[in-house]
């Protein structure tokens, strides 16, 4: 395998993981409606298995941006430290929120008490643990799109695609819905995929 097969497929890594981790996730329609989150909890498997390959998937993406960085240096183009360092602690502080999303409401429930307190006593604690990775990421992600995009790593409408997927990646987490998430899965293949395709062509800009 060479390395610009290797490199496309570290790229890929982390939309494919998220997305995977996301379609397993219960959808629930409405957050603030703590009853109808802790009715999902009851499909336990899913709903363990699906934030924590999404927490795990945040870890593929540090390795994405190494393997973007890697393209780039050889367009003579580096990073600035900071991109690395934002989308690292964003990263984190996605799967920390995802984990406790995904053990905290199951843990009550095993203790026979009802999840719903958990949605209503973790409050700001989650949500801001997920505001605070929004921002963080969304500040590394969107920078590292404008490095690829000025280095010609992507053309034509690809460099669009990419821009606005990372639009909708950070503004998604807004929508106080799981649907909010799928719209993240979408944004992150809308960002990941043409630039892991890029490697994957030789290295060659991709038209």
């Amino acid at each position: 395998m060479s390395d610009q097969t290797k490199h496309a497929i570290y790229i890929l890594a982390f939309p494919v993981v998220l997305t995977i981790g996301i379609l397993l996730i219960p959808v629930v329609s409405d957050y603030s409606n703590h009853q109808l989150a802790a009715s999902r909890v009851d499909m336990t498997t899913r709903w363990f298995l699906g934030h924590i390959i999404s927490a795990v998937a945040f870890g593929f993406s540090l390795l994405s941006v190494n393997s973007i960085e890697e393209q780039l240096k050889k367009r003579s183009y580096r990073l600035p430290a900071f991109i690395r360092i934002f989308m690292a602690v964003g990263a984190g502080l996605y799967a920390a929120g995802l984990g406790a999303d995904g053990i905290g409401p199951i843990a009550v429930n095993v203790s026979s008490s009802d999840p719903t307190l958990f949605f209503e006593g973790s409050g700001w604690w989650v949500s801001g643990t997920f505001m605070a990775g929004t921002a963080f990421f969304g500040i590394g992600l969107i920078s590292l799109i404008g490095h690829a995009n000025n280095s010609e790593m992507l053309k034509g409408i690809w460099r669009y695609v990419s821009f606005i997927s990372a639009l909708i990646f950070v503004s998604a987490p807004a929508i106080p819905s799981g649907w909010g998430l799928y719209g993240e899965a979408l944004a992150s293949i809308g960002i990941f995929f043409p630039l892991g395709f890029s490697v994957l062509y030789s290295g060659k800009s991709l038209d």
